[in-house]
């Protein structure tokens, strides 16, 4: 009987480092939004970060409350450290204000009405908080994020136009021809129709800004650094998209069209809230001067 060959020490050592690391599952530091406009949020860290309404920071909480800049998480080496820079409000950490102090895992952060945690996850956890986020901000009929998540996006992009002095462009569409297509086929037929409407208009805003179904067969788009004229552009791109797309369900060829309106600020309104008015009501003009098409 041949002896069984052994291996060179050196290459056994370096098997077994290998088999080792082969075992070892990667645990990784993330802070976890429980509670607020952010809910959901998973933020795996990977260094310092700084947190607070600012929109250039590293995790940017929109709750009113949260300071400017409310605090930091810095990365020592050894460990991870909380520190307040200075908040109105202040920064708790189980229950207790603090200035500075070491994170644990499962530390409960409180900050202004928001409400995280600090984890260290491994990738399991991971791919379930991925799922968790986005089942909680996104569409699933269009693949668009939520109206609420939206709304704080928004937000952002406003504050962050008015510090650097840019724009904001805002589309609102709508659909036509859903009543009549559920009408005719059902409302299946109908759903899928402002599934694939939802799809195309992610697909034109992907790279420009964000989107959302914000009602059955309504959508908004939020366009940072687009002016009003960028704005009509992005919104006759939508246009040409739905009225290109071929729309067939078990073999029924189906043809909604889309009335669009758009509005930018500064130059439409001064704040979300009065700039979707403004969209809102350019799209009511687009659908009284004919539907299927863009107004402002």
């Amino acid at each position: 009987m041949r002896p069984l060959k052994t291996l060179p020490l050196d290459r056994e050592s370096d098997l077994r480092e290998r088999l080792i690391d082969s075992f070892k599952t990667p645990f990784r530091p993330a802070l976890v939004v429980l509670i607020g406009n952010e809910i959901g949020l998973s933020r795996r860290l990977d260094r310092t970060i700084t947190i607070g309404r600012d929109p250039s920071l590293e995790v940017v909480l929109t709750d009113a409350g949260v300071s400017w800049t409310h605090a930091r998480i810095e990365d020592r080496g050894d460990c991870w450290a909380l520190v307040d820079l200075q908040s109105t409000n202040g920064t708790f950490v189980n229950g207790a204000r603090v200035q500075e102090c070491v994170l644990r895992p499962g530390d409960r952060i409180v900050m202004g009405p928001v409400v995280a945690r600090f984890e260290v996850q491994d990738e399991v956890q991971q791919q379930h908080n991925d799922f968790v986020e986005r089942l909680i901000n996104i569409d699933e009929l269009s693949g668009l994020l939520v109206r609420r998540k939206f709304d704080a996006e928004l937000s952002l992009m406003v504050v962050a136009a008015a510090t650097t002095g840019t724009a904001v462009g805002l589309l609102v569409m709508d659909l036509d021809g859903i009543k009549a297509i559920n009408d005719t086929h059902g409302h299946l037929f109908g759903a899928y129709v402002i599934g694939e409407a939802g799809h195309l208009i992610g697909e034109v805003v992907n790279n420009r800004g964000q989107g959302t179904r914000f009602g059955g067969d309504e959508f908004c788009a939020a366009l940072p650094g687009c002016d009003l004229q960028a704005t009509v552009e992005v919104g006759n791109v939508i246009l040409r998209a739905v009225n290109e797309h071929r729309f067939v369900r078990e073999g029924i060829v189906l043809s909604p069209g889309i009335s669009i309106g758009a509005a930018a600020y500064p130059v439409s309104a001064g704040d979300p809230v009065s700039l979707f008015q403004r969209a809102d009501e350019a799209m009511y003009r687009a659908k009284r001067g004919g539907k299927n098409r863009v107004s402002v």
